[in-house]
């Protein structure tokens, strides 16, 4: 008999909706298996839509969340879901939920920061707790092989052998399989949009707008991975090897963008300015007729030919992070970014005309008063200048599969220890930081920011749903919690 999976996408427990976008990392997670079973190579079905709720907190919405998720999980026989850190509880919570209505349920669980958790027997063991497998890194290759070996037999470490991918595949018991196949990109299929919400998520970015209409954008990847070592990062070198697509295999998913009616795409890489053969790339993105924005670094925007170059090739957007304007905090964190090169690239940026968007970061270990206060001045320089258009302000949240994070005894299998305002008004807010960080000394930095660019702080932005009138469940939650 065909087994059913449901695809779920980890909810955040955050209720400000904290990063909007497509849930790209199930979507090319699950890439490879939804090709093999439409093609028959294995006996499965699966829901036509992923299971994706933005938020979860249970005292909040946590009744109709779990209420929505019995309702998915008519006639399912396999929940395949993934998460990032901040997911990782309240999906963890939803499956122990599932797993009461479903004793016979099988739960894998995969998702970008599964591989720190990998690294740690107690955060690994609570989710083998729930969870029947888990798969870390390269999971797209790896979920085939499983659930092909779980159609015949017992899975075992032979299932996986000659598998595209670096992973780690984890059973109840036991470490099963370890991938050393490097995988390439070009292999993997477009990821299916049409899983997800589409009207949702095509309307994410409004950098992009079309007679002040945002213009659908789709979010894609040129190359996985980053070089970079920052001391914070969750992508940094050490968690992720760098994997760049061909020219031709990135053209060819934007053709059929470009034929599914999107105006706009946002390459999502660590950072996009990092691949291996960027102008060209640029000259053939030039062809396509379609607008583009990237996640970059300041460091790779000093040079005036180069910004021709993303100029003529249709970028409009470029969302880089400042941290903090401080040399001493950057040198600190190994950012390998200097004010020097961050000056000199918003200056270029701002006389060829582009949109920025910026990531601020408070509560490094290095930091000091004037550091931050610099900070804040020079944002407010170039948002005043109209260079600037988003403000991401972050606080240093200790990740444990970093540096900074290993001295962290919060490992996401549980609530967000800093609820509540003025928290819940930064990215990553939430979660563990460093003593320094106080409700007074967030609440400070919030203030100055608010008197200096309020308007172009993602938080009041509050993605596009405000200001198209679709506000979802959250938005009573947000002023609760405000």
């Amino acid at each position: 008999m065909t087994k059913r999976i449901l695809f779920v996408n980890g909810p955040s427990q955050d209720p400000s909706d904290r990063f909007f976008g497509w849930p790209t990392s199930l979507l090319y997670g699950i890439g490879e298996t939804c090709k093999a079973i439409d093609a028959g190579h294995i006996d499965y079905s699966y829901s036509g839509r992923i299971f994706d709720p933005i938020w979860y907190v249970d005292e909040l919405n946590g009744e109709n969340v779990r209420a929505a998720l019995r309702e998915a999980l008519w006639n399912v026989d396999i929940v395949c879901a993934s998460v990032t850190y901040d997911a990782l509880f309240p999906t963890l919570e939803l499956l122990r939920a599932a797993r009461t209505d479903h004793p016979a349920l099988t739960v894998i669980l995969g998702g970008p920061h599964i591989d720190e958790a990998q690294a740690f027997d107690a955060l690994r063991s609570e989710c083998l707790r729930i969870a029947d497998y888990l798969i870390a890194g390269d999971g797209e290759f790896a979920l085939v092989a499983l659930l092909k070996a779980l159609s015949f037999h017992l899975v075992e470490p032979s299932d996986f052998v000659g598998v595209a991918g670096r992973f780690t595949v984890y059973d109840r018991c036991r470490r099963i399989a370890d991938g050393t196949v490097p995988l390439l990109l070009d292999r993997l299929d477009f990821i299916r949009l049409d899983l997800a919400d589409v009207f949702r998520h095509k309307h994410d970015f409004d950098v992009f707008t079309d007679d002040g209409e945002i213009a659908p954008t789709a979010q894609m990847i040129a190359r996985r991975g980053c070089s970079y070592r920052c001391d914070y990062c969750s992508e940094r070198a050490d968690l992720a090897y760098p994997n760049a697509r061909s020219i031709d295999n990135i053209l060819a998913e934007i053709d059929l963008r470009r034929s599914q009616g999107f105006k706009a795409v946002f390459f999502d890489d660590s950072t996009f300015g990092q691949y291996p053969r960027l102008r060209e790339l640029l000259t053939a993105l030039g062809g396509t007729g379609l607008r583009f924005g990237c996640l970059n670094r300041f460091n790779h925007l000093v040079d005036p030919s180069l910004l021709e170059a993303y100029r003529a090739a249709g970028f409009e957007y470029f969302y880089c992070a400042i941290e903090q304007f401080d040399d001493r905090t950057l040198t600190l964190v190994r950012k390998d970014q200097s004010t020097a090169s961050i000056g000199s690239a918003m200056r270029l940026l701002h006389e060829q005309g582009f949109a920025v968007g910026v990531s601020l970061l408070y509560g490094l270990p290095s930091e000091s008063q004037e550091g931050v206060l610099r900070t804040i001045d020079f944002t407010a320089e170039w948002a005043a200048r109209g260079t600037i258009k988003l403000v991401s302000q972050s606080v240093l949240t200790l990740h444990p599969g970093t540096p900074l994070g290993q001295r962290s005894r919060v490992m996401y299998d549980r609530p967000a220890p800093n609820r509540g305002y003025p928290f819940d008004r930064f990215e990553e807010g939430q979660w563990e930081h460093l003593p320094h960080v106080t409700s007074d000394y967030l609440e400070d930095i919030l203030h100055r920011s608010e008197e200096r660019f309020a308007g172009m702080l993602v938080r009041n932005r509050h993605s596009w749903y405000a200001r198209t009138g679709l506000v979802p469940d959250s938005a009573a939650a947000l002023q609760e919690t405000r």
